[in-house]
């Protein structure tokens, strides 16, 4: 039996994107093979205030690693304090450490110049003590690879079984999951035309009247308004991924993402997904123009590379990898 013990970075919520893939990790992995994947837990930490980032209470941190009987760490995260004590302890008692950074490019930051500060001196000289860094897309490949000779790349998979449903899909219905902030691209939004009906998933209030507003819905309900929209955009800044385009392709919706949505490093063929530009507003409108006259999307294709079994059998490799 492989005891994997999956460690995350802090946030104040502890919630978000990170937590949901360790989570879904866990489902994924827990009982496949000779694997034990353990629940994630909020290791007890303090927040320091004047570099707003939270810090693991060390000891506590040790003793949480060492009384789990694990074999393996798998640290999640990047601009993290937590991150790096982490690594640094689990390494000191001798368990094999697994690196998912989920990086986002420096220049996609608050503050470039911090982050890159903070991983040229914390972070690259402890790179060594790591077995494998998984990474999710081309970009933090490349990165990573200057730095480690050991890196994995992969993909989040398909959670839901693809639809079969029968739901009619609104003409020039657009729908919009995220939060209500800059890095998510809503602007982009409110510069189109009133002949589109918006339905936007998140906290309001939103600026235009005409827009839908669903907040604090059941799975349930997303999943429908999922089925029934011509096309789901995701105009962010920066996704190293996105589980939202992954959800819409599930419910045969196409996709208009930005050219920094990194999903599109895995789509391939002319249909089913439109990229525009970040910020450029006509190649917006003219993306959302095309994917409204797709027709006969094979969704089963655009899909395959992230294929459940498939996925499995990757990380499995990792973990059992002496």
């Amino acid at each position: 039996m492989i005891k994997i013990l999956m460690i995350r970075d802090k946030t104040i919520s502890f919630t978000g994107g990170i937590k949901r893939h360790c989570d879904e990790l866990r489902r994924l992995m827990n009982g496949y093979h000779d694997l034990e994947v353990l629940p994630v837990e909020d290791v007890p930490s303090k927040y320091i205030k004047s570099i707003r980032k939270f810090k693991f209470d060390s000891q506590k941190l040790r003793e949480y690693i060492i009384s789990s009987k694990c074999d393996i760490v798998h640290v999640h995260g990047f601009m993290s304090i937590g991150v790096v004590q982490t690594i640094n302890i689990a390494y000191a008692l001798k368990k094999k450490v697994v690196y998912s950074p989920h990086f986002h490019p420096f220049q996609y930051l608050q503050n470039p110049i911090y982050g890159r500060l903070f991983f040229h001196i914390l972070i690259k000289p402890i790179l060594y003590k790591i077995k494998t860094i998984v990474t999710i897309n081309r970009e933090d490949t490349i990165f990573f690879s200057r730095y480690h000779n050991n890196i994995k790349t992969i993909p989040h998979w398909n959670t839901h079984s693809i639809s079969d449903s029968h739901v009619s899909k609104e003409v020039n219905s657009l729908l919009f999951v995220g939060r209500n902030d800059c890095n998510k691209g809503l602007e982009h939004l409110y510069q189109l035309s009133s002949k589109y009906k918006v339905h936007c998933v998140t906290r309001g209030p939103l600026l235009r009247k005409d827009f839908i507003l669903h907040e604090n819905i059941t799975d349930v309900d997303l999943e429908r308004l999922y089925e029934q929209a011509a096309a789901v955009v995701i105009p962010s800044r920066y996704e190293a991924f996105s589980l939202v385009a992954l959800e819409a392709l599930c419910h045969h919706t196409p996709i208009v993402i930005s050219d920094r949505v990194r999903i599109g490093d895995y789509l391939k063929g002319d249909k089913g997904y439109e990229i525009f530009k970040y910020h450029n507003y006509k190649s917006f409108n003219e993306a959302i123009e095309r994917i409204m006259l797709q027709k006969n999307i094979n969704y089963e294709e655009l899909l395959l590379p992230f294929e459940k079994e498939k996925v499995k059998r990757e990380y499995y490799g990792i973990y059992e990898a002496n």
